[in-house]
């Protein structure tokens, strides 16, 4: 059996230091990571009120200078919101920075709120349709 761990930046209070955000955050990863765990995943989410995550690669890199063997992956890279190349360079970057322990994974999106907000009020049942173009594309660059 494997296990994995989906994990983000939460703040349940507007009283809640960012400080404390960041070191609850590496403090269960680095739990995961001493417990065996496989994979730890980090969702890409905007202006949700309690959830600090809108680029999961930069997470999954600055944890990767703090864990040893766990693998880091991105759970949801919302498609809408990117550009094939932009995508590709900085999952390949990511990928470099933390010596190779990137799982790739991208969604259609879920929140109509946050695509009001990054996508300019595209209806989210739309995300589909630039997941099945966006897939092919980062795959061949």
């Amino acid at each position: 059996m494997k296990f994995a761990v989906s994990l983000t930046m939460e703040r349940f209070s507007p009283d809640m230091p960012m400080s404390k955000v960041k070191s609850n955050l590496l403090e269960l990863a680095q739990m995961a990571d001493a417990g065996g765990f496989e994979t730890l995943w980090t969702a890409e989410h905007h202006t949700i009120e309690c959830t600090i995550s809108p680029n999961p690669l930069m997470t999954l890199t600055w944890l990767a200078q703090h864990t040893q063997q766990i693998r880091l992956g991105t759970s949801t890279l919302v498609a809408p919101y990117w550009s094939p190349i932009r995508l590709a360079g900085e999952a390949a970057l990511c990928d470099h920075l933390t010596g190779g322990r990137l799982e790739f994974g991208i969604a259609r999106g879920s929140y109509q709120y946050e695509f009001d907000r990054m996508a300019g009020g595209m209806p989210q049942q739309e995300g589909v349709a630039y997941l099945k173009e966006l897939v092919p594309a980062v795959k061949k660059l």
